[in-house]
């Protein structure tokens, strides 16, 4: 990881809980972070010039992304944006700060379609892994946020699961984990 700035990550999100562990995450991990929830404002409270990484979580706005990316960028055109999705927020920062992801280890390809009420994971396994699938469920969703549908070895070679039609309720984002370090997301249509 390169040398760090006295406050390198700004990360900028809806839900305070999910952001608080963010900001927790990336601090356990070395890594100086601020957060804010006021995203509507944040171009007022915050100078880019401090940062290095900006992360918008996905309860941001497109429109106030944009707007925001424009604002930051003229402050300091150096600076990096990354979205982000709270379950995988802090990894997603930490592999941006290191130069982005290497080369995927495990899966060269991934998809969520659709089956009938049901969708089917499926995915080109390039080496045996454990895979874990989740369901992230929408902001304001009653608990669990997370739900775990599978986890299993997979072989090297075509990978599908069905991901029960039950899930589409509350269902927001699908997590696929690959020995718990790669992931791929794939956003769920209502």
């Amino acid at each position: 990881m390169r040398e760090r700035s006295a406050n390198r990550v700004l990360v900028l999100g809806r839900p305070p809980d999910a952001l608080h562990d963010v900001v927790e995450q990336l601090t356990s991990r070395g890594v100086s972070a601020q957060g804010s929830t006021d995203t509507q404002y944040a171009a007022d409270l915050f100078d880019a010039r401090h940062f290095d990484l900006i992360s918008f979580g996905s309860a941001v706005p497109g429109s106030l992304n944009e707007s925001l990316r424009h604002e930051f960028a003229r402050q300091n055109p150096r600076v990096q944006f990354l979205d982000t999705f709270a379950p995988i927020a802090a990894k997603q920062i930490v592999s941006a700060l290191n130069g982005g992801s290497a080369q995927p280890q495990y899966v060269v390809r991934s998809r969520l379609v659709e089956d009938g009420l049901d969708y089917l994971l499926k995915a080109i396994i390039l080496k045996p892994c454990v895979v874990r699938i989740e369901v992230c469920r929408s902001f304001g969703a009653p608990p669990p946020n997370v739900e775990v549908v599978d986890q299993s070895t997979a072989a090297a070679g075509f990978f599908e699961r069905r991901i029960d039609a039950r899930y589409r309720t509350h269902g927001h984002m699908l997590l696929m984990t690959l020995n718990g370090d790669e992931y791929r997301l794939h956003r769920m249509r209502s």
